[in-house]
């Protein structure tokens, strides 16, 4: 094991004044075999409860957790640096929304019910159907460090309400927060229901090899390949949500303060630390000098630092690691070389922890690892475009195609545009808020996935349909059973030209002749039909 786990244990420190953080022990490959076994005895009953008696264990279970909201949010502060602002209003902020919208009786059934599948009466009479929501089983979920409550609680929730067990495997770097996330839940959850693994990507794969039945990966490209490839040994599905290189087009109609504002919230927040971050910006020429202007201003505004002994007095925090600070140090450092310019920031930070000023660059281009590369850190790239088609097409000119957004005031044209670009969600004048909506579907394209998380389509990638046929017919044998004779031939041949399409005179009446031998065919199947 690499990094910061070494010899059985994840070391590390805070990012906020780089002291020592609490070891936690690495989970071995025969601790996880257990935890897996105990998921899965814990799944056999807990698949056998009702929607509604899941959805309420669950509600309680919420309702236990946002009552130590604030031992979270001082374990986030202290692992992550994560302002309390923003342990409060983005990374807990939308736990009461993700349990409300899942255990609300009603829509509970509503997400898990059965549907009925309809058989033709003549093809198929006496036959009925249901189609039903079965849980896969044990269900792996391997999540990131930039947000370790609101991640795995938009995955854990709706997999346990759709009868699966859960076995979490946080990041390295959160593997705290995640223990506590884990503690907090299973004391209202049954027994084994949700368990925990701790450990790099090792854990990881030894966990995606264990037995599970499927498996939920948020992280990045690299490590969703080896996830997937494992996956695909295992023969499990695998939901995979991934980086991101999310643009931002600024129209010439645009609201330019609210789009800087924005835009400066949806670059920087938790220090760019985002999967669905604004990393790259296209300005129109026309509103470009305008635009900058209003973007230096919003960003010469926020203070960096840490906040725990006055809430509220910082925006941004400190980069999570030192890979990633080194990460976003070389995609700034090359951009500078190969031409772009430093509009604001990107001033060393002075005193203890490891900050990153945040920064505005300007004559950045496509060629630069800034626009092509995940960067996940406080810097706002803004390229120049010609018109909003030029923009549209920098706009898809990337490997990935998480979010995106558009700032125009003429909101069809917005819409319309919206349509055109290659990403999983496209927001008009905002950016990226939807991913704390239960309801609404989140999930990328390329490089940054496949799968989906939140809405009812999470259910649906956390289950497997079972059909259940029923057949009421009271005969002793099927028209199709055997023996063979010319009369089932004409039945099947007279059948598929009936239900063929009929194009001018000649197709009408092959239809028509169809229709007459499928009908000699039935009337003689019936009568030489052995008793």
């Amino acid at each position: 094991m690499t990094g910061i786990v070494v010899e059985g244990w994840i070391n590390g420190v805070s990012p906020l004044d780089c002291t020592p953080l609490e070891r936690v022990a690495v989970t071995s490959a025969e601790q996880i075999s257990l935890v897996v076994e105990r998921a899965r005895l814990a799944q056999s009953k807990w698949a056998e409860r009702t929607v509604a008696q899941r959805a309420q264990i669950l509600k309680r279970a919420g309702q236990h957790l946002m009552a130590h909201a604030d031992d979270i949010a001082r374990t986030l502060h202290r692992e992550l640096g994560k302002p309390l602002t923003d342990c409060y209003t983005v990374d807990l902020g939308s736990a009461p929304e993700v349990f409300h919208y899942y255990t609300q009786p009603k829509n509970a059934a509503r997400l898990l019910a059965s549907e009925r599948v309809s058989f033709s009466r003549i093809q198929f009479p006496h036959k009925s159907g249901v189609v039903e929501r079965v849980p896969h089983g044990v269900v792996g979920l391997i999540t990131p460090w930039n947000y370790p409550v609101s991640i795995p609680l938009h995955n854990l929730v709706p997999a346990l309400l759709a009868g699966n067990a859960v076995v979490l495997k946080p990041s390295e770097y959160a593997a705290r927060t995640g223990a506590l996330l884990v503690e907090l839940l299973t004391q209202v959850l049954p027994d084994g229901l949700l368990g925990i693994v701790q450990g790099d990507g090792v854990s990881g794969e030894a966990l995606v090899r264990s037995g599970i039945e499927a498996v939920v990966f948020v992280g990045g490209a690299r490590g969703g390949r080896a996830v997937a490839h494992a996956a695909a040994d295992q023969l499990i599905p695998a939901l995979l949500e991934l980086g991101g290189k999310d643009a931002a087009i600024v129209l010439v109609d645009a609201d330019l303060e609210r789009a800087a504002n924005g835009i400066a919230w949806a670059g920087l927040v938790n220090a760019g630390q985002s999967c669905a971050a604004v990393e790259r910006i296209y300005v129109v020429a026309s509103v470009a000098a305008p635009f900058t202007q209003e973007l230096v201003k919003a960003v010469q505004k926020l203070r960096l630092g840490d906040d725990a002994a006055n809430p509220g007095r910082a925006e941004i925090g400190p980069i999570a690691t030192d890979q990633q600070l080194a990460t976003i140090q070389a995609h700034v450092a090359e951009a500078l070389v190969m031409g772009a310019t430093k509009v604001a920031g990107g001033e060393p930070y002075v005193g203890p922890g490891r900050y990153y000023a945040p920064t505005i660059l300007s004559g950045v281009n496509s060629e630069m690892a800034l626009m092509r590369d995940e960067t996940f850190g406080p810097i706002l790239p803004i390229q120049i475009v010609t018109d909003t088609s030029e923009a549209i097409r920098q706009a898809n000119h990337s490997e990935y195609g998480l979010t995106a957004s558009i700032w125009t005031s003429d909101l069809k044209n917005g819409e319309r545009l919206a349509r055109c670009l290659k990403a999983g969600v496209v927001t008009i004048n905002n950016h990226m808020f939807s991913g704390a909506a239960p309801q609404a579907a989140w999930g990328g394209v390329g490089k940054s996935g496949y799968g989906v998380q939140n809405s009812k389509l999470a259910i649906l990638a956390l289950t497997r349909p079972r059909l259940i046929a029923i057949d009421s017919n009271p005969v002793k044998r099927e028209l199709w059973w055997f023996p063979y004779n010319r009369a089932l031939y004409d039945l099947g041949r007279g059948m598929l030209l009936w239900k063929g399409h009929a194009h001018g005179f000649k197709g009408w009446r092959r239809k028509l002749l169809g229709g007459i031998q499928m009908l000699r065919g039935v009337i003689l199947r019936m009568w030489r039909m052995p008793r």
